[in-house]
């Protein structure tokens, strides 16, 4: 037994969800909210189809797609609020203490863990880096902003309602597996994506999944998964899960001879082998912290 406030937030609805139906609610916020959403985004932000379909994609096609997921966000507040009468607080924000050391420790995670294949890929020749484009500041922070949308907006679905209503029923090892799978299916469709950043997508899932438990909130794995897809899209300029943004502060382009297993070819650096290796640790740290958490709960560490 895990002593988690996070895991506690399902029991607050006085009208709960099962993990069948919650998996439906899940799909239904992430496939109807983003599309109604991107329809009134387009025209408040006078964006073209035109302009949605180019590549590398400008900063306003970028955020019509990554502000489209509040379209979610308020599907889901609004079951959460309506159907399971319970408060938003409940999943994944309380409680709400040392929430800026939860919130550094995510971003100084994020920043490491990408230096990672980054470093190794420029070090051994595989990527050439151009110039810093500095005009483009202005776009790269207006990123950010859209970033904390779309990936926090994915932290609440998965890491805290669909782990909540799934651990209510099934238990803790098939909750975080659970919405670790249904995170890399989301990812499934996505650009140029392959057998290697599909597996870690998974262990993407599974390190977020477990640190949400440790921690027992979503403040960590917000700032992480924020700050992993501004650094990686926005500063480095590698494909974000296939996504080629046009607005970066550097370029990584392959050199002669790159090995896509190293660089993650066009899906990014999230398909890189190296990245495969940095997360195999990381998911080992993140056990390690669970294991931790489970100790001091049953009161025998």
């Amino acid at each position: 037994m895990v002593a988690s406030a996070l895991l506690d937030g399902a029991r607050a609805a006085r009208r709960p969800t099962g993990p069948v139906l919650g998996l439906i609610v899940v799909g239904v916020c992430l496939l109807v909210g983003p599309a109604a959403a991107t329809l009134g985004l387009l025209a408040l932000m006078d964006v073209s189809a035109l302009v949605m379909a180019s590549e590398p994609m400008p900063i306003s096609t970028q955020l019509v797609l990554l502000l489209s997921f509040l379209g979610a966000a308020l599907l889901l507040a609004a079951w959460v609020l309506l159907k399971e009468g319970r408060p938003l607080k409940t999943l994944g924000f309380l409680p709400a203490t040392r929430i800026w050391a939860h919130l550094l420790l995510g971003v100084g995670v994020a920043a490491v863990l990408l230096a990672v294949p980054v470093g190794v890929n420029y070090f051994s020749g595989q990527y050439l880096v151009g110039p810093v484009r500095s005009a483009l500041l202005g776009s790269v922070m207006l990123a950010l902003a859209g970033f904390a949308v779309q990936a926090c907006t994915e932290e609440i679905v998965t890491r805290g309602y669909l782990l909540q209503v799934t651990y209510r029923k099934w238990g803790l090892t098939a909750a975080i597996v659970f919405q670790a799978v249904v995170f890399t299916l989301l990812h499934g469709a996505n650009f140029d994506v392959g057998v290697l950043p599909l597996i870690n997508i998974a262990l993407i899932g599974l390190v977020l999944g477990m640190w949400a438990v440790a921690e027992g909130s979503l403040w960590g794995v917000c700032a992480f998964h924020v700050v992993w897809n501004w650094l990686q899209g926005n500063v480095v300029g590698s494909e974000v899960s296939g996504m080629d943004i046009g607005a970066t502060l550097l370029s990584l382009d392959p050199g002669r001879g790159a090995s896509d297993a190293l660089t993650g070819g066009d899906f990014g650096i999230e398909g890189s082998a190296v990245t495969t290796a940095a997360l195999v640790l990381a998911a080992a740290v993140a056990f390690w912290a669970l294991q931790k958490r489970r100790l001091v709960s049953t009161g025998t560490a």
